[in-house]
């Protein structure tokens, strides 16, 4: 994949570059030599700029010559968050991705990708493809917000597409790897796992069963999927994201407890919220379309996360 010969010198914006997909796609991009910039609001990084994707005419600024656009800016929460404030990530998320697509409606813009999430799916007990997806059920009680805010913005991705903006969507699954926030309250499980580990907590206390099953993608096989989709495909029609292996949260716990060589003991507090008890896709779309790919499994990713967090911790003290 060439991505100096597809972007040649046009101006990419990264939305929410410093989460976890959008830094991780900045370094790729920038290491490659590529004219991109990355936005951040509150988590100020090297490189980044500043923008209030809320604010229009902040949006119609940082627009000037840019070519491509990875829409990733949305608030970002974890289960804790989810469950006493749902309604944190709902009206900025919309705001900072409808501006990005009115400001670029009639400029040369030539490909948008919007990353959408595997939260959109309704509860099922089975993998889902992307045309299972059922708009008359609700997404799982946890994520009613955020579901159907990506549910949302998926059709406001259609209509724009209508409108003549070339649109990429892809739902990934439960993504892990450098950058994720690890924030009590703010962070995905593995990350939030990590950190306590990694703190010494003990006993480790894990919210939920450890039963559920989750379908991980680690970030780089995601950002090669992705490139391959916004570089080979036209079509707002979704991409399903994701791995080959399910792994329940406690296996999670294992691996990351082996890894860090932390003698903890975990606990399972069945009273406290989980996330999806089940959420398995199939990525036969992406397969048959675009080549199948070998995925990093957990155990080898997990090693990348351990060191990165405690490289951040030990830099924060």
């Amino acid at each position: 994949m060439n991505l100096n010969k597809f972007f040649r010198q046009d101006k990419i914006l990264i939305t929410g570059a410093s989460g976890l997909v959008g830094r991780n796609l900045f370094d790729l991009l920038k290491g490659k030599g590529l004219n991109v910039i990355g936005t951040y609001h509150q988590n100020c990084s090297e490189g980044l700029v500043y923008c209030d994707l809320t604010n229009r005419q902040q949006v119609k600024q940082l627009m000037f010559d840019v070519k491509h656009i990875f829409l990733f800016a949305a608030k970002t929460y974890g289960a804790e968050v989810m469950k006493n404030n749902p309604s944190a990530l709902v009206t900025d998320t919309v705001s900072m991705n409808t501006n990005v697509l009115e400001v670029a409606l009639g400029t040369k813009v030539k490909k948008i990708m919007f990353v959408s999430s595997s939260v959109v799916y309704q509860d099922s007990f089975k993998p889902l493809a992307e045309d299972d997806l059922d708009l008359n059920q609700n997404p799982y009680p946890l994520y009613m917000g955020v579901g159907w805010v990506k549910r949302y913005l998926e059709k406001i991705c259609e209509f724009y597409s209508q409108l003549g903006l070339p649109i990429n969507i892809v739902r990934p699954t439960t993504i892990y790897g450098r950058y994720d926030k690890y924030e009590e309250g703010k962070s995905h499980f593995i990350p939030a796992i990590t950190n306590r580990i990694l703190r010494g907590d003990n006993p480790l206390c894990i919210w939920g069963t450890g039963t559920d099953l989750k379908s991980l993608i680690y970030i780089d096989d995601l950002l090669r999927d992705m490139l391959k989709i916004f570089i080979n495909y036209d079509g707002v029609d979704p991409f399903n994201l994701c791995a080959d292996e399910l792994t329940t949260v406690k296996e999670v716990v294992d691996v990351l407890l082996k890894e860090t060589n932390c003698d903890i003991y975990p606990v399972y507090d069945s009273s406290k919220p989980g996330s999806i008890p089940y959420k398995s896709l199939l990525r036969n779309k992406f397969d048959s379309i675009l080549g199948r790919e070998r995925y990093t499994p957990f155990k080898e990713g997990a090693k990348t996360v351990v060191s990165w967090m405690n490289q951040e911790i030990r830099r924060n003290e």
